[in-house]
């Protein structure tokens, strides 16, 4: 009898739920599909009737992830409401502090920040990570563009930009790695204020 399209859905969030708690845990080298389907409460063979393999699976994991950051606008026709630097500063921290607060953004940031691991496995993931950090930078230096009206050459406001992403990603690597309790929001005023602490001397202690 086949199974209707409800009961094939639910098997395949059970199988991504499941993939991403040992990914996140274990490692995605060296997680076994043996694994996952016990985690799932599922067969071996349940995988490869939905997924290729362990690269598949891991792919779909990392697609369904919709992190704070990912609508951000990057492109000059989108800039007519953007904010200024100090709401920005504050967008960007919230977005971390979201990440960190909600467990599934969480596992699978901790997935995607596997970076040695998935070099070799996934050019669709690691697209997905760096089309992230691109997007944090482009959005800060359409922000920093706007509130400089031209005063910053295109050099310079890229050099801060790349500076609030590799801040805010540093921020979030050490966050999962220590894994400390309740941390999101002092995390979050954390990039806000290097944010502004860069861009707006003047409000930093705000």
């Amino acid at each position: 009898m086949r199974r209707g399209k409800a009961e094939v859905e639910r098997t395949r969030q059970r199988l991504l739920d499941a993939a991403e708690r040992v990914f996140s845990e274990r490692g995605y080298a060296v997680a076994r599909l043996e694994e996952i389907a016990e985690a799932a409460g599922l067969t071996r063979g349940s995988i490869y009737w939905h997924y290729d393999g362990k690269p598949e699976l891991l792919e779909a994991v990392i697609d369904r992830a919709w992190f704070p950051w990912d609508q951000l606008p990057v492109e000059c026709a989108g800039t007519q409401g953007l904010p200024g630097i100090a709401q920005m500063a504050c967008v960007l921290g919230q977005g971390l502090q979201h990440t960190l607060a909600e467990p599934h953004l969480r596992r699978s940031a901790s997935i995607l920040l596997q970076g040695h691991e998935l070099r070799h496995v996934s050019e669709r993931v690691q697209e997905r990570l760096r089309g992230m950090q691109q997007r944090i930078r482009r959005y800060v230096a359409l922000v920093i563009e706007q509130a400089g009206a031209g005063r910053l050459a295109r050099a310079e406001r890229d050099a801060q930009a790349r500076a609030v992403g590799v801040f805010m990603f540093g921020v979030l690597s050490e966050a999962l790695l220590l894994d400390v309790p309740g941390e999101q929001q002092a995390l979050g005023r954390e990039v806000e204020r290097f944010i502004l602490a860069l861009l707006l001397p003047g409000l930093a202690g705000a």
